[in-house]
C-alpha cells in the first residue's frame, strides 16, 4: 500500500518563489505502474520525483532540486490544502533545448525515446478531453512522425528494442512491416505482448496501448483494454480505433482448447443428471 504523510513537503519556484505543495510518502509499491507498448513506464514513484519543472506562475523551467525547501508550519493549513503540485515541463520544453548526441548513438536514442513518449503523453491521459488530443496531434504530428524514423534507424535488434520498432510502424499504420518485427521475438515471456501487438495489427489500431501483462506463459489471456484503464481513444480524424475489448479475459491456467472440451464435459454430465433425474 501507498501511504503519504499528513504533512506534505512545501517548495517555491527559485524566480517568482510561487508556492507547491508535494505528497511526502512513508511507504510504496509499484501496483500502479504502467507499461505501455512503446517502452514508456508509468510509475506512481517517479510521477513524483521528474527532473525536469516548470512553473505554472512564471512557466521558468529548471531541475527539481532547485526548488526552495518551505516549512510547512510557515504556511497555513487550509492554504497548504489548495496547493498543486509542481509538474514536469511541456513538450515546447524539451523541443526547443533538444541537442541530440549524434556522436553517441545510444545517449541520441535514449533522448529521442524520451521525446517520443513527450509526445505521445496526452494519449495516454484518459482525462483529458479529445479536443486537447487533436489540438496536440494537429501541432506536433510532423515532428513526432520524423523523431520516430530516426527511432527506427537507431533501434537495435534486441527484444524490448524490437518491441518498440514494431509498435511504431503499427502506430504509423504500417501493420505487414510491423507483423514481420514482432514475429522475430521467440521468447515465451514476451509471447502475451507479441500476441497483443498481433490483434492491434489485424484489427489496424493505431491506438498508444498498455500492455498491462501477465508474465506467466501458461495463462492464455489477452487483457481487456478499456477506457478506464486499458485504452485511450485517439483524437478524431486519425485512420483507426481500437476495439473497446479485445478478447474475453480469463485467470484459468487451462489453454482454450482443454477450456471448451472441460465446458461441454460438464454440460454433457449436467444434461445427463437431468434425464435421469426426469
Amino acid at each position: 500500500m501507498t501511504r503519504l504523510s499528513n504533512t506534505p513537503d512545501i517548495t517555491a519556484c527559485p524566480q517568482c518563489k510561487q508556492l507547491y505543495s508535494q505528497p511526502r510518502l512513508l511507504s510504496f509499491n509499484d501496483l500502479d505502474d504502467s507499461f505501455y507498448l512503446d517502452g514508456y513506464t508509468y510509475s506512481c514513484v517517479s510521477s513524483l520525483f521528474t527532473k525536469v519543472v516548470q512553473c505554472v506562475s512564471c512557466n521558468a523551467v529548471f531541475n527539481r532540486n532547485e526548488l526552495i525547501d518551505i516549512d510547512p508550519n510557515d504556511v497555513d493549513v487550509s492554504l497548504r490544502e489548495t496547493l498543486n503540485r509542481i509538474e514536469h515541463a511541456g513538450i515546447e520544453h524539451y523541443l526547443t533545448s533538444a541537442i541530440f548526441s549524434k556522436d553517441n548513438t545510444e545517449d541520441e536514442l535514449q533522448q529521442r525515446l524520451g521525446l517520443m513518449w513527450e509526445f505521445n503523453h496526452p494519449f495516454r491521459s484518459c482525462y483529458r478531453d479529445q479536443e486537447v488530443k487533436q489540438a496536440h496531434h494537429l501541432r506536433f504530428s510532423a515532428q513526432a512522425k520524423e523523431n520516430e524514423i530516426r527511432i527506427l534507424a537507431l533501434l537495435t535488434d534486441s527484444e524490448t528494442h524490437l518491441l518498440i520498432k514494431a509498435d511504431i510502424l503499427r502506430r504509423h499504420q504500417s501493420f505487414s512491416e510491423a507483423k514481420q518485427i514482432f514475429r522475430q521475438i521467440t521468447s515465451p515471456e514476451s509471447q502475451h505482448v507479441r500476441g497483443l501487438l498481433s490483434v492491434l495489427c489485424t484489427r489496424m489500431s493505431t491506438a498508444i496501448v498498455s500492455i498491462g501483462f501477465d508474465v506467466d506463459p501458461h495463462i492464455t489471456k489477452c487483457l481487456k483494454i478499456d477506457e478506464s484503464r486499458f485504452y485511450l481513444s485517439q483524437p478524431q480524424g486519425l485512420q483507426s480505433k481500437s476495439p473497446t475489448y479485445l478478447t474475453i479475459a480469463t485467470s484459468s491456467r487451462f489453454s482454450f482448447k482443454e477450456l471448451t472440451i472441460l465446458s461441454s464435459g460438464i454440460a454433457g454430465i449436467t444434461y445427463f443428471l437431468y434425464l435421469l433425474i426426469s
